[in-house]
C-alpha cells in the first residue's frame, strides 16, 4: 500500500528543555489527535476513552466536571496517566481496542484527509512526538522503558502496515491507535502482536531455484541479532542488524554495539565480523566464554576450542556467560529481521 498525504507532515509541538516533564507520549498524542479532529476530540474526550478518571467528564453535577477537566489535565502532562490506563486494562483488557474503534470513527468523521491520510500520519509525524514523549518520561524516571526496543517494535509494526493493502486502512487505522495506547501504557507492543510481527519472518531462510520468482532473497551484508528474555519462544526482547563493514561487538563497555547488563558478561566479550559472505564470532578473552548451539548441540565453546574464530550459521543460538543468549540470523532485501 502506498501512503501518501496532504497532511501537514512537519506539524510538531516544540517544548523548552525546562518545561520537558511536563510533556509525555500521551501529550503529544493528544495534541496531534485534537489537531488531526479539529478539536473534537481534545484530551478529556480521549482520556474519557481510556482512563478511570474520564469517566466524569459528563457527571450531572457541575463541580464535578470541572474538577474532572483539572485533574485529567494534570494526568495527561504527568506520568501519572500509566497507572490509570494500567488500571482500566487489568478491568478490561479490551479497553485499548475499544478506545481504537471510538478515536477512529471521530477522527473518520473529523479530519480534514481521508482514512489512508491517517495511516500515513500515524506512521510518521505523530511517531515522532510519540516518541520524545517516551524519551522525557525516561529521562523524568520512567526507567522501565526501553527505547531500542520501543524504536524497533514500531519499525516492525511501520513496515507491516506499510504492505496491507489499502483496501485495509480502517483495520490498520485502529490496530495503530490500539497499539499506541498499549505502547504508551507499557513501554512495549502487545506481545501477542509482537510474535506475530516476528514470526513473519523465518529465521532460516527458505532455499529456492534463482529463478523462482517467490524465493525470499537475503542480504549479503548484512545478518540481524535477535535476542529473548528467556527459552519461552515469545519471549523477544530486542534485536539489532549486523553490518558486515563493521565488527559488532558485546560486551559490558559503554562503546560496544549491545551493552550487557549481566556482570557475569566480559567488558569485551565478543564480536561478529562478516568476511566475504562468511559470518564469524570472535571471543575476545572473556572470563565466562561464549558458546555456539546449533540443532540443540554445542558446536563452539571458547571455553574448550580457544578464543578464536568460528564461523557462524543462521540459525546458530549464542549463549555467553551462560546466561545471556542471542539467536543469529539473515536480513531480507526488503529490510525486515529475519526471525526464529
Amino acid at each position: 500500500m502506498r501512503l501518501t498525504t496532504n497532511t501537514e507532515q512537519t506539524r510538531s509541538f516544540d517544548v523548552s528543555g525546562e518545561d520537558r516533564g511536563w510533556h509525555t507520549a500521551l501529550y503529544y498524542f493528544a495534541e496531534h489527535i485534537r489537531s488531526l479532529s479539529r478539536g473534537r476530540v481534545n484530551h478529556k474526550v480521549l482520556y474519557s476513552y481510556l482512563g478511570t478518571n474520564g469517566h466524569y467528564i459528563n457527571h450531572d453535577n457541575p463541580t464535578i466536571r470541572k474538577r474532572t477537566a483539572a485533574v485529567l489535565s494534570r494526568l495527561v502532562h504527568s506520568r501519572r496517566y500509566v497507572e490509570d490506563f494500567r488500571a482500566s486494562y487489568e478491568r478490561n483488557p479490551q479497553v485499548f481496542d475499544d478506545a481504537a474503534r471510538l478515536l477512529c470513527a471521530d477522527l473518520c468523521d473529523g479530519a480534514d484527509c481521508n482514512i489512508e491520510d491517517l495511516v500515513f500520519y500515524f506512521c510518521g509525524p505523530l511517531w515522532n512526538d510519540v516518541q520524545r514523549g517516551l524519551e522525557h518520561e525516561r529521562e523524568d524516571g520512567r526507567v522501565e522503558l526501553r527505547l531500542d526496543r520501543i524504536a524497533n517494535e514500531m519499525s516492525s509494526l511501520f513496515a507491516w502496515c506499510g504492505k496491507q493493502p489499502a483496501a485495509r486502512s480502517e483495520d490498520l487505522l485502529a490496530v495503530l491507535a490500539s497499539s499506541y495506547f498499549h505502547l504508551m501504557t507499557f513501554g512495549y507492543l502487545d506481545e501477542r502482536f509482537m510474535c506475530e510481527l516476528a514470526d513473519e519472518t523465518p529465521l532460516t531462510i527458505p532455499e529456492g531455484n534463482n529463478d523462482d520468482p517467490n524465493r525470499v532473497a537475503r542480504r549479503e551484508d548484512c545478518a540481524c541479532l535477535v535476542k529473548y528474555a528467556s527459552d519461552e519462544p515469545d519471549a523477544l526482547d530486542n534485536w539489532w542488524t549486523v553490518v558486515s563493514a563493521h565488527p559488532f561487538s558485546i560486551g559490558r563497555y559503554t562503546d560496544c554495539d549491545i551493552i550487557e547488563t549481566n556482570p557475569c558478561v566480559s567488558r569485551r566479550h565478543c564480536r561478529i565480523v562478516g568476511e566475504g559472505g562468511r559470518w564469524l564470532l570472535e571471543d575476545q578473552g572473556s572470563v565466562h566464554g561464549s558458546r555456539v548451539l546449533r540443532e540443540g548441540h554445542v558446536v563452539y565453546d571458547s571455553a574448550r576450542d580457544g578464543a578464536g574464530s568460528f564461523e557462524l550459521a543462521f540459525g546458530d543460538r549464542l549463549v555467553l556467560a551462560g546466561a545471556s543468549s542471542y539467536w543469529f540470523g539473515g536480513l531480507l532485501v526488503d529490510g525486515c529481521h529475519a526471525r526464529r
